[in-house]
């Protein structure tokens, strides 16, 4: 199999469209239709709008959410919020405003924020339109120390705008051609699993990879391990997106009075724990790994620690 050392640089520079397989190899086809590449394996992880994983033979119908978000990533100097939590504000489920910690990308940089604001994808272009300033006084009306943000944001070009949707790979693999992350199950952001699941996915398909020179048997070993885990968080994911995101007050009214209540019951703070760090059920055992004991790496450089190893 070409090491990705080798095959990664004859790609740089192309805006790859689609992959496709022939006997047993991968084809990677550009923008103009031409083949740039055959390798007997790819690795499709270029997110939720994927352009491989939608041209793929198992390629899954996909449901378009209505809300998305605007997001930027902004300094939090003069801020006054949690640095080791994610912090919200809802007016029912219609508007949600958040500030998520984001670290500093060196040392000695300031630290950083995502901050993101709810809005209906068909209503965007509309909240342009009403102008910036008009944007900020609605947000500076829920949540006041947000203005330290708001006052770095001069231009509608330092907001991305997010569209989420709904699609779920089944199998995560297309012949020589496989999903992990977003390109292999993407949902609205909820649960705050996206990232975590691509690095399951990763170190699943790796271990699956390093056990038989058999490719296909490997992805096929893939695709049992991730299936029900998949599955679960896909389904919960949808299952919570309206509660957070939606028109409707009574899924709103329910959030904040009666599961704020449960919340606090036996055995539900466990339970909610484990939903929100992926670990409702187990990833790794049908993997053939085990979570690493990060109590024991604590002290070691983050460069020699690891998601998983094999069990």
């Amino acid at each position: 199999m070409p090491s990705l050392r080798r095959a990664f640089p004859s790609a740089r520079g192309v805006t790859l469209t689609a992959a496709t397989t022939s006997g047993q190899k991968a084809l990677l086809v550009d923008v103009s239709g031409q083949e740039v590449g055959r390798y007997d394996l790819v690795i499709d992880a270029t997110g939720a709008r994927s352009t491989i994983a939608a041209g793929a033979v198992t390629a899954p119908g996909v449901r378009e959410l209505a809300y998305g978000a605007f997001w930027a990533t902004l300094d939090s100097d003069g801020l006054a919020h949690d640095p080791n939590a994610l912090t919200q504000r809802y007016d029912r489920a219609k508007v949600m405003i958040g500030v998520l910690p984001a670290g500093r990308a060196r040392a000695g940089d300031r630290d950083r924020v995502a901050f993101f604001w709810s809005v209906k994808v068909g209503d965007a272009d509309a909240v342009k339109r009403a102008g910036l300033d008009g944007w900020k006084a609605g947000i500076r009306g829920y949540w006041p120390d947000c203005v330290p943000l708001l006052d770095q944001i001069d231009d509608w070009d330092q907001l991305t705008l997010a569209r989420y949707a709904h699609r779920t790979m089944r199998p995560p693999a297309s012949g020589r051609v496989v999903f992990i992350g977003d390109s292999a199950h993407s949902t609205s952001p909820q649960l705050g699993q996206g990232a975590n699941m691509a690095l399951i996915d990763a170190a699943t398909l790796a271990h699956a990879l390093s056990l038989t020179d058999n490719i296909d048997a490997a992805l096929a070993a893939y695709g049992r391990a991730r299936r029900n885990h998949m599955a679960l968080f896909q389904m919960l994911s949808l299952a919570f997106t309206p509660f957070y995101q939606s028109d409707s007050a009574a899924l709103a009214w329910l959030r904040d009075r009666l599961v704020a209540t449960i919340a606090r019951m036996p055995p539900a703070p466990a339970l909610l724990a484990s939903i929100v760090s992926g670990t409702l059920i187990d990833p790794f055992a049908a993997a053939g790994l085990k979570e690493c004991n990060w109590r024991a790496v604590r002290a070691q450089p983050v460069a020699e620690s690891a998601l998983a190893v094999p069990a």
